[in-house]
């Protein structure tokens, strides 16, 4: 099936508008933006059938790798140097403990009762096992009033959890890809991708940094900015290294300039640019989330057996996952004051564009039961943002 370019810009003209809508709904009812995409994909899907999996498919593996950039670029930003040594120490231990303890759960409970393979069980594990998205996190988390510590602890979390989880996701994948007839090649290989990603990236964004420094007043220092970001990206990928990695590398030095700086005994002064990075990114953010989130609409199945398998093992892993929460926030906030905002950190778990980037990323990797995972991840995402929304507001009148 060919469409011609007006259908092309019709839809996604659609799509825009469809999210800008959203997002105004989020903004005055607090219900998050992504179950109104979902919908809407499941309306022009397969209700209507006016666009089928099929037509988009060509492209999704190379957007689902540029928003995998983007989110971990702004994700890199988002990790304040300073704020992470004053609160590092609960932050990591929530991430660490909500992010095993869900990937181990998960993992054992669709490789026993499921029968998939400990690979395909572990690939899916770390889509789903523990990101919590920042907008709708911090949206429900202003509306409650909770204290500065637990939103910058909630913060901090948000940020880690989406990169720890993209980095496992990788490794998994990896060691699907190289084969596990020799685990030891498998991890020295990966271990030697990782290394190079890191040195690489490290070394291109210091080289960026120095550079943007001079250009700062220029425009168009944001473009500029991105180009060399994908440059870095490619280039590491040519060398062998993990281009993902490189990209969080970029952020992260980006986003912390003055302190390189200061390591470096240089001076610079990005203020205005970083305000610039920041709101740009965030518009390319909103763009590639509106399309992926209509994308799992349009591929959500509405056959009574898929409804009824979607929904069972959705609900179980939305359970699996608030164990999990409850023990990682139990571990980690134990003698702090936040530990008095407790129950909405548990509840606060709602899942967004990593998990959906993640899914699309193992479908155009062609793993085994890819399919299935998109199905389960939008109900995942579903559920969370459902149980965050109306468990903020119940615990808020109960309060």
């Amino acid at each position: 099936m060919t469409i011609g370019a007006e259908s092309i810009f019709v839809f996604a003209g659609f799509i825009i508008l469809v999210g800008f809508i959203g997002e105004q709904i989020f903004r005055k009812t607090n219900v998050p933006s992504f179950l109104f995409l979902i919908l809407i994909g499941v309306v022009i899907g397969p209700v209507l059938r006016l666009i089928t999996r099929n037509v988009l498919t060509p492209i999704l593996g190379t957007v689902a790798e540029f928003t995998l950039i983007m989110v971990l670029f702004y994700g890199g930003m988002e990790i304040n140097f300073k704020a992470l040594l004053d609160s590092s120490g609960r932050a990591i231990a929530q991430v660490f403990f909500y992010v095993s303890i869900a990937i181990s759960l998960i993992t054992i409970f669709v490789n026993v009762f499921l029968g998939w393979s400990l690979i395909q069980s572990l690939i899916f594990g770390a889509i789903v096992g523990g990101e919590t998205t920042t907008i709708v996190v911090f949206k429900l988390a202003d509306y409650i009033g909770i204290k500065e510590k637990t939103a910058v602890f909630l913060k901090l979390e948000a940020a880690l959890n989406s990169i720890v989880l993209v980095v496992l996701f990788v490794t998994f994948v990896g060691l699907y890809q190289t084969g596990s007839a020799n685990i030891y090649s498998a991890m020295l290989g990966l271990s030697s991708n990782f290394s190079i990603g890191v040195v690489v990236g490290l070394i291109l964004s210091i080289i960026w940094l120095s550079i943007l420094n001079k250009v700062k007043k220029y425009k168009y220092t944001y473009v500029l900015t991105l180009g060399f970001l994908l440059l870095t990206y490619s280039f590491t990928q040519i060398v062998n290294g993990s281009g993902i990695l490189a990209a969080l590398i970029f952020g992260v030095v980006v986003g912390n300039n003055k302190f390189i700086a200061s390591l470096l005994k240089r001076r610079t002064n990005l203020k205005n640019l970083e305000k610039q990075l920041h709101t740009l990114q965030g518009e390319i953010t909103f763009l590639l989330s509106t399309f992926f989130f209509v994308f799992l609409g349009i591929v959500f199945s509405i056959s009574l057996s898929s409804l009824e398998f979607g929904a069972i093992v959705g609900a179980i892993i939305l359970l699996i996952l608030l164990f999990s929460r409850y023990l990682a926030t139990s571990i980690s906030t134990i003698r702090s004051e936040i530990s008095a905002d407790k129950k909405y950190i548990i509840m606060l778990l709602p899942q967004g564009l990593t998990p959906a980037t993640l899914a699309i990323l193992a479908l155009s990797y062609g793993i085994p039961l890819a399919s299935t995972f998109l199905v389960l991840v939008t109900y995942v995402i579903i559920f969370t943002n459902v149980v965050a929304t109306v468990g903020v507001f119940a615990a808020r009148r109960g309060a």
